[in-house]
């Protein structure tokens, strides 16, 4: 397919196919690649928990000592527990590992804390 660019005073014609990447001929590699990447958009905005990698076990570890949900000399088997007794309460799966959701809540209630300590008010 040609098609007609006006550059000023003179016409320039421009196969199509070649400029504009969606209409160049489907290869079962081309198909491959679109496949692969419409399933990590999906992924990534459906289930966040299958593409991001899990959170560092310190910064976790971190946010569970400023909740008071852990010893801050616990061991890192303690963390793991403390994480899965935190995600029961806030109805997340209890599978010890922090991926996206849980970290989410976890953020979450440090935020809250720490404005509360801020203003001056009293912390559970």
């Amino acid at each position: 397919m040609m098609a007609t660019i006006h550059t000023g005073s003179h016409n320039t014609f421009v196969d199509v196919r070649r400029t504009i990447p969606w209409t160049a001929p489907i290869t079962r590699r081309r198909l491959r690649d679109l496949l692969s990447f419409a399933g990590g958009v999906l992924g990534a905005v459906f289930a966040a928990e299958l593409v991001l990698p899990e959170a560092d076990p310190d910064e976790v570890r971190g946010m569970l000592v400023e909740l008071g949900r852990l010893d801050a000399a616990a061991l890192p088997p303690a963390r793991i527990e403390a994480l899965r007794a935190f995600q029961a309460e806030k109805a997340l799966p209890p599978d010890g590992a922090a991926y996206g959701r849980t970290v989410t809540e976890l953020m979450r209630d440090v935020r809250e804390r720490r404005e509360l300590r801020e203003l001056g008010l009293p912390v559970n």
